[in-house]
């Protein structure tokens, strides 16, 4: 997973947000946050994985799916990673638009996907004003970035 932290700005005092899939992608997210001094924050949503990485030093919690909000204190992300297999969410639209609202503009979300997902899943993020959304092919699979509109969009 390393080679998607490129993505994430090389600014002071940027924070990153990521739903964990498990340890591994915790973990090597961690340890580059920690090196290059950027606020980061896992969620969990569920209770195994949310066990697996309790312990990694940094805002690790456990994340109701259906919550309304998933950002604590109105936080505002440079960049999230969507490692969860979000095809197992019971809202994956729902999720996005929770995901738009704690992004600062012109920010990036990363979704890990199949190549024959890639359509439905890009239509998916531009009807929800994602726009730049680009596939990156990553280990046999597909990452699909896409930005935060600038703007007034309201989602």
């Amino acid at each position: 997973m390393e080679e998607l932290f490129v993505i994430i700005p090389k600014l002071p005092g940027v924070r990153v947000f990521q739903f964990s899939d498990g340890l591994q992608s915790s973990q090597s997210l961690a340890d580059f946050c920690q090196q290059q001094g950027h606020y980061l924050e896992i969620a969990a949503l569920t209770e195994p994985i949310y066990e697996e990485i309790k312990e990694i030093d940094a805002k690790v919690r456990l994340l109701d799916e259906n919550k309304e909000r998933y950002n604590l204190r109105s936080m505002q992300f440079d960049t999230i990673f969507v490692n969860y297999p979000w095809r197992e969410l019971q809202n994956f639209e729902e999720f996005l638009k929770k995901n738009y609202r704690m992004m600062k503009n012109a920010a990036d979300i990363l979704l890990f996907c199949e190549q024959n997902e890639l359509d439905g899943l890009t239509n998916t993020l531009e009807r929800l004003n994602f726009v730049a959304i680009n596939p990156i092919e990553f280990r046999g699979s597909v990452v699909l970035s896409a930005k935060k509109m600038h703007g007034w969009a309201k989602v």
